[in-house]
């Protein structure tokens, strides 16, 4: 009856519409209901609102793992390392790279804590300051960066060497910068 006389008013929009995305796990068939009412309710409440909602992959047990394997410290390769008496800190420390496992390069043949290596400036460090606290630890070994090249490493190592306060070591650079 009030048909003739009641005309109801269509909204006009006084602000752009505002763009949401949304990111949701897709869980099924239920992700798509789920979807379909959200974007009831906001075309209901809030019109000005334009609403996309993207599904991702859902939940997966690789998430739970950083990495498959990892290798432990001793077989290490290709990396420019840094080490420091446990006693003296930094004011012993030494920078160094290697292509070979860290293990190799320390306790090697001409490794530097193999007790028969001719010239090692961590063993040289070790029996000047006649300090039995003194010691360089294996397990205290930083790995500042990694390279499968050589000439990569050389060049790391050099910078590290020029900007990194280390004492021990007796070269200002593996690979001649023009830098600097």
């Amino acid at each position: 009856m009030l048909d003739g006389f009641y005309v109801p008013k269509v909204p006009v929009p006084t602000v752009s519409r505002k763009e949401i995305i949304m990111v949701m796990p897709y869980l099924g068939h239920m992700s798509i209901i789920l979807k379909r009412d959200i974007l009831q309710l906001v075309r209901k409440f809030y019109p000005a609102a334009d609403v996309k909602v993207i599904f991702k992959r859902g939940f997966q047990i690789s998430n739970m793992f950083n990495f498959k394997d990892r290798f432990p410290l001793k077989c290490s390769s290709g990396v420019v390392y840094y080490i420091n008496c446990s006693k003296c800190g930094q004011r012993a420390a030494y920078i160094g790279k290697t292509i070979n496992t860290l293990y190799e390069r320390f306790y090697g043949s001409n490794g530097h804590l193999n007790p028969k290596t001719i010239s090692s400036a961590l063993l040289d460090h070790i029996s000047e300051s006649q300090d039995p606290d003194c010691e360089f630890k294996f397990d205290d070994i930083k790995i500042l960066d990694t390279s499968s090249v050589d000439y990569r490493l050389r060049i790391v190592e050099s910078l590290y060497l020029k900007f990194e306060k280390q004492s021990l070591n007796t070269q200002e650079y593996s690979f001649p910068l023009k830098l600097f």
